[in-house]
């Protein structure tokens, strides 16, 4: 069994390599051309501002759960977007 101080070591750990993988996709987003995107995905990435869940783009969006989702999952594949959980929601940020 892990100890207390052990668990808090290692979490601020993975903190750290967190915090360096997202300057990593930073600093790439910025040497790379900005990937192409359609009208569909510019709508949903405008909501990934750290406020809206999945729920509340198809709310917006007026698009069905699974298609938000594959939306999600071709702007994250284009380093675009990145999940970030925020008071027990899961929630999209732009990148």
């Amino acid at each position: 069994m892990m100890s207390k101080e052990q668990f808090e070591k290692i979490s601020k750990t993975l903190d750290n390599i967190d915090s360096k993988l997202t300057t990593l996709i930073v600093l790439q987003k910025r040497a790379s051309p900005k990937p192409k995107i359609g009208n569909e995905e510019a709508k949903i990435l405008k909501l990934c501002d750290k406020k809206h869940t999945i729920d509340d783009i198809v709310k917006e969006t007026g698009k069905t759960e699974d298609n938000v989702k594959v939306t999600l999952s071709n702007l994250r594949s284009k380093g675009l977007i990145r999940s970030v959980e925020l008071k027990d929601k899961l929630v999209y940020e732009e990148i």
